[in-house]
């Protein structure tokens, strides 16, 4: 009797890392919540190119491609959230081995492994969407086309390398999707390297990648405030950066890995790439808003006397053109205020002027993209 009650398990066992304060239902939530944000402004950033561009730019086709990666990680973790917890209650003590813990463990690798890649995937997806993005900024600059194609070589290099870490975490690599067969010191070694390789490829592409636009700053002839708007457009990547930086501290508990927390972190992290890699179109979108709605305001409160230009003081923005034009008009008069003018009328002169602003939002540039050919011809 005291045998078996010693392999019955505690309900009430303390759970590790993450999922002491996360239950499985918590983070199903947290799995979906994270990916439908990041739809949300993905279907903001393609809808607004699409009615900007009338198609879509090739940056647009890799934040597509994150998309569907994000999507079938968000089911697969889904699908795994039975074995997960399996595990970990039975890592915590709350449940006692049985028939079924072989195949938990067998079909928690089966999914960890792919989760994984998709994981990495999305990641680097983002990351070839800004480099699309940069190209077009340091392309008119040799050394800085130089360096962007050795910073493209160097992310894809480690995008490989982490195909690579994770596939020899095993030895061999069949042991994998075998229970048991991977649980040497060495290969829970490889596990927490793993991450650590990742995480530090991860940030350090990102770290590459901005600098290449910022770069680009100190060439430019505009005012600093323009300068420090374009250096903070071009950091977004630092958002990503602090995600995984915090992501690496919480996953590795001790010497092993928190899967809870690696599910929890790995959605949080892939949907804020994605949503970042979204901002730059929405950004434009936003200013260009403020920009009209403010030229409205101006327009309105600016009408002054029919002199008034479309310059300083008119209430126009720069990118506008106004024309005056005078029209003469026959009043004519009845037969007691007759004159001797032609038609026995009297000539009046009008004059009329129009202001015709052009929309900047037309352009298949970004504002980015725009201020720095600015700041090049200035």
């Amino acid at each position: 009797m005291s045998e078996t009650a010693a392999f019955a398990g505690d309900p009430n066992a303390l759970l590790a890392g993450a999922a002491r304060t996360i239950s499985e239902t918590g983070l199903l939530a947290i799995v979906w919540i994270c990916f439908s944000t990041a739809t949300l402004f993905v279907g903001l950033r393609l809808t607004f190119r699409f009615r900007q561009n009338r198609s879509f730019l090739f940056d647009d086709y890799w934040i597509m491609w994150a998309w569907l990666c994000s999507l079938t990680m968000a089911i697969l973790q889904t699908e795994q959230m039975h074995a997960l917890w399996y595990i970990t209650y039975l890592s915590a003590g709350r449940v006692a081995p049985d028939l079924s813990t072989t195949g938990n463990l067998e079909q928690l690798t089966r999914w960890q492994f792919p989760i994984i890649k998709l994981f990495w995937t999305t990641l680097w997806s983002v990351k070839a969407s800004f480099m699309a993005v940069f190209f077009r900024l340091v392309k008119p600059f040799p050394i800085l086309r130089r360096l962007w194609y050795c910073v493209a070589a160097f992310t894809f290099m480690a995008y490989i390398g982490c195909w690579l870490a994770s596939s020899l975490t095993c030895s061999p690599p069949s042991d994998y999707f075998v229970a048991g067969k991977c649980d040497t010191p060495h290969e829970v070694w490889m596990q927490k390297f793993n991450v650590l390789y990742s995480t530090s490829v991860d940030i350090s592409s990102d770290v590459m990648i901005m600098a290449l636009p910022i770069a680009i700053l100190p060439s430019l002839q505009l005012d600093i405030r323009r300068k420090i708007g374009l250096g903070i457009a071009f950091s977004l990547g630092a958002i990503i950066i602090t995600v995984a930086s915090v992501r690496m501290t919480q996953v590795i508990a001790g010497e092993s890995v928190d899967l809870v927390g690696l599910a929890i972190w790995g959605a949080v992290e892939t949907s804020t790439a994605v949503i970042v890699g979204s901002l730059p179109p929405l950004k434009a979108l936003l200013s260009r808003s403020v920009k009209k709605y403010s030229s409205k305001s101006k327009s309105h409160y600016g009408v002054g006397g029919a002199n008034q230009g479309a310059g300083a003081g008119s209430g126009y923005g720069p990118s506008s053109v106004s024309r005056t034009v005078m029209v003469a008009e026959s009043i004519p008069l009845d037969e007691m205020h007759r004159s001797n003018q032609k038609d026995g009328g009297i000539y009046v002169q009008r004059t009329y002027q129009t202001t015709v602003e052009f929309d900047e939002a037309s352009s298949r540039d970004d504002d980015e993209a725009d201020m720095v050919k600015k700041g090049r011809a200035l």
